[in-house]
């Protein structure tokens, strides 16, 4: 039975003044580094490409599944819509937001998590390193998925702990309903559902051998689980486009016929890759505190330790033996599990002032890698491959926010037709992300952006429209094509940009 006075009671019981003092202030301070110069990086070709889906799906019901047609599962298209509700005439401030809010929920899964394993004072510092370190605040400022995806992983982790210490049918399904939304989010999801079944580890080994009925209805439980996320999970065969999720996953992940015929394809290379991105994401600082970390919790609860580990171990192995494509915003679990074990160590220590200045080490460290992040994104300390995504390479849209304001000023006395090189990403999608209500500016999204297509376009002018061109793939645009530059962009490293052009006659 729920009873919300024994709720009230638990809570002031447990946090004190000074706690929810110190409560408020670690909201206030996750909230002022996610917020503060939020636009501060350009448009990345993803976030593009999911906020022109989630305005679709907003203002057309039968595309609420519109993120199936690329196998992207719908959660980010709903969760951004109630944010272009809010922010209607700034989309690129809406689509991260709802990451600030998806973070926001992966902080009180930590929060969440870290009090009930270990105590209050873990639960504070877990929560100051997660506000602080890059790993978390940069994709918690990116308009995509992965902080939603490590939100989920906390809480999928926090709930299989619950559920085997405690065997009740309400924590099971609960369980399930986060583990079904977490499946709506990505597919790797089903990775970190698959690792609870590892829980009864942390059953009491005394216990476990006496009464075998424990075990068995830890499984019945789970089942509950299971068939809860994935009926939420089916909600997605309301559209026909489900099957595409699987066609998607097969880019990504080796499929057994290819495992079969190259087993070890990519696990070396992987095995490298994965450390070398979670440990330059996370600022480095915070790794041999995470060692300790193992090696303490290992000896104080070897039980809790080898239930994390296996979690760390089976999804390390796993994600290099089969992982075609990587990126470190896939692996962002790896940095949050680091981040347990570092906050246990430092939790652990004796004297208040090493506590601190551990602590302290940590955050000063994560500081100067979040400077840039916040001051100058052409200085981002990340690894060649985030870099060329985010900040050099041809995924990023820099000059798209005022491409789209020139094309406004004119649109005021005519007509604007924007040809873009690119239908899905960059350039079209990316610079719709900065169409507001009300433009008179109407893109046109094409792949290749070939010479007929533009010269088709010439009509356009004798019917008193502007006609502007933006390429983004091309490194020049062709000098047979009849226009007039009006402006470059060029990338930090000058190897691309996106060219703002004018048609004429």
């Amino acid at each position: 039975m729920f009873d919300i006075q024994v709720v009230f009671s638990f809570l002031k019981k447990t946090f004190s003044r000074k706690d929810v003092r110190l409560i408020l202030l670690l909201i206030s301070l996750y909230f002022f580094t996610r917020v503060y110069h939020l636009l501060e990086l350009p448009i990345f070709n993803d976030e593009g490409i999911y906020i022109h889906w989630a305005k679709v799906a907003w203002h057309d019901a039968a595309w609420r599944f519109v993120s199936l047609t690329d196998g992207k599962q719908p959660l980010q298209t709903w969760g951004t819509i109630p944010f272009l509700k809010l922010f209607p005439n700034d989309a690129l401030f809406a689509g991260r937001m709802f990451s600030v809010a998806t973070g926001f929920f992966g902080l009180t899964g930590l929060f969440t998590l870290l009090f009930y394993l270990f105590n209050k004072r873990a639960a504070y510092i877990g929560s100051l390193l997660f506000i602080a370190l890059p790993y978390f605040l940069f994709y918690d400022r990116m308009a995509m998925v992965d902080s939603g995806v490590n939100a989920f992983f906390i809480w999928i982790l926090f709930f299989s702990i619950l559920l085997v210490n405690t065997m009740r049918l309400d924590v099971a399904i609960i369980f399930g309903l986060v583990a079904g939304m977490g499946l709506l989010a990505k597919s790797s999801v089903r990775l970190f559902v698959g690792l609870s079944l590892l829980a009864p580890i942390l059953m009491k080994e005394a216990y476990f051998k006496i009464k075998k009925t424990k075990l068995l209805s830890f499984f019945i439980l789970f089942a509950i689980t299971g068939v809860l996320a994935f009926a939420i999970y089916n909600i997605q065969r309301l559209s026909p486009f489900l099957h595409f999720v699987e066609e998607k996953n097969k880019t990504f992940i080796m499929t057994f016929t290819e495992l079969r015929a190259n087993p070890f394809a990519v696990l070396w290379s992987n095995m490298q890759t994965i450390p070398y991105y979670v440990f330059s994401e996370l600022g480095w600082v915070v790794v041999p505190f995470a060692l300790m970390g193992m090696y303490k919790l290992w000896k104080n609860n070897a039980q809790l330790a080898l239930y994390l580990l296996s979690w760390l171990v089976i999804s390390y192995f796993g994600i290099a033996l089969m992982t075609k494509v990587l990126f470190p915003r896939y692996i962002m679990f790896f940095g949050t599990l680091l981040l347990i074990f570092a906050t246990y160590f430092i939790s652990e220590l004796k004297d208040r002032r090493i506590r601190f200045a551990s602590a302290a080490i940590i955050v000063f460290a994560a500081l100067f890698f979040d400077y840039f992040m916040w001051f100058d994104y052409k200085g981002i300390i990340f690894p060649p491959t985030d870099r060329g995504q985010y900040v050099e390479g041809i995924t990023v849209g820099y000059g798209a926010k005022e491409i789209i304001g020139y094309a406004r000023e004119i649109s005021k006395e005519k007509e604007v037709v924007l040809l873009a090189e690119g239908d899905f990403g960059m350039a079209g999608d990316v610079l719709d992300t900065f169409i507001q209500p009300g433009d008179r500016i109407f893109i046109k999204g094409y792949w290749p952006l070939t010479t007929e297509r533009v010269l088709f376009h010439q009509k356009d002018l004798l019917e008193n429209k502007q006609v502007l061109i933006v390429t983004s793939h091309m490194k020049d645009y062709p000098a047979d094509w009849p226009v007039k530059l009006i402006k470059s962009y060029y990338k930090p490293n000058k190897e691309s940009s996106l060219h703002l052009l004018e048609l004429t006659q």
